[in-house]
């Protein structure tokens, strides 16, 4: 007599290798292949040669490893609050009772499913510096022409703009999740008690949404650390390395240089920061929600 608990078992298991050992594969392997490799000295063409934590010491003494944390640091302080207020503002208007809502919806949305090499290319062209048409509308006005991705002091803030055209839409979708999961007799009763927009917004909808918050804050800081594609596609790094940021870095000491090891090392130091940063956020939601 067949026990249809372990047929069920052995279908269950049989249905997921396949995914199993794609996840494996793709994601265990290169994880743990990695970590291994940090703690070598190896160009791909010769042996493997075994160095011990000496690629994690270098790490302190390398000025271009801290001037590139350091532009990814400055990249998610420009990004992420402009983003997360972005989002929520488009999930307001989208989930409200607007006739254009729907259009709306699409319209915000569009740019994040363009590739990064699509958006960088267009903004690189909108902002440059000769014939872009941000400065040729500038001029027209009698104003003086910007630097966008040429002036150090404008480049990154360039970037952050492109970025947040470019994805504030994922935002929004998070957000008007959220929204749409508060009650509408909560809305109903706090209106025949008198509550203006404002009060409704600051009273209700924000401490309901305080999860989905956390989430996008958490998602978006993880983002903004791993930013390579734009910034590569726009500025290369310039000028004067002013873009040049930790993922970019471990790419060209990597795949140009073909430090290996050195390049693993400095991927598992950014792995550390994002998820000490992310459980630190985690945590701190997770207080204030004990409280």
């Amino acid at each position: 007599m067949a026990i249809p608990g372990r047929n069920n078992a052995r279908d269950g298991v049989l249905f997921s290798l396949p995914f199993l050992l794609a996840y494996g594969l793709f994601m265990v392997f290169p994880l743990l292949f990695g970590l291994f490799i940090s703690f070598f000295d190896w160009d791909i063409l010769s042996s493997r040669r075994f160095i011990g934590l000496g690629n994690y010491i270098k790490l302190f003494s390398d000025g271009t490893f801290y001037s590139s944390f350091w532009h990814t640091v400055q990249f998610v302080l420009i990004t992420t609050p402009p983003l997360l207020v972005a989002g929520f503002v488009m999930a307001l208007s989208v989930t409200s009772a607007s006739p254009l809502r729907n259009v709306s919806e699409n319209v915000f949305f569009l740019p994040y499913i363009l590739s990064m090499t699509v958006v960088g290319t267009l903004w690189a062209w909108l902002m440059q510096k000769d014939f872009g048409f941000f400065n040729q509308l500038i001029r027209k006005f009698g104003g003086a022409e910007i630097g966008w991705l040429v002036d150090p002091s404008m480049a990154m803030w360039s970037v952050g703009l492109a970025t947040l055209w470019w994805t504030a839409g994922f935002n929004m979708v998070l957000f008007s999740a959220g929204i749409k999961q508060i009650s509408k007799e909560i809305y109903e009763s706090a209106e025949m008690d008198g509550a203006g927009s404002f009060t409704r917004l600051f009273r209700i909808t924000i401490p309901l949404i305080k999860p989905t918050i956390t989430l996008c804050l958490i998602l978006q800081v993880i983002a903004s650390f791993n930013v390579f594609g734009q910034v590569f596609v726009m500025t290369g790094g310039g000028p004067y390395g002013q873009t040049r940021v930790l993922t970019q870095y471990v790419y060209e000491t990597g795949f140009k240089y073909f430090k290996m090891g050195y390049s693993a090392a400095m991927s598992y130091i950014l792995f550390l920061v994002v998820l000490g940063v992310s459980v630190f956020q985690y945590a701190i939601w997770g207080k204030d929600e004990q409280a």
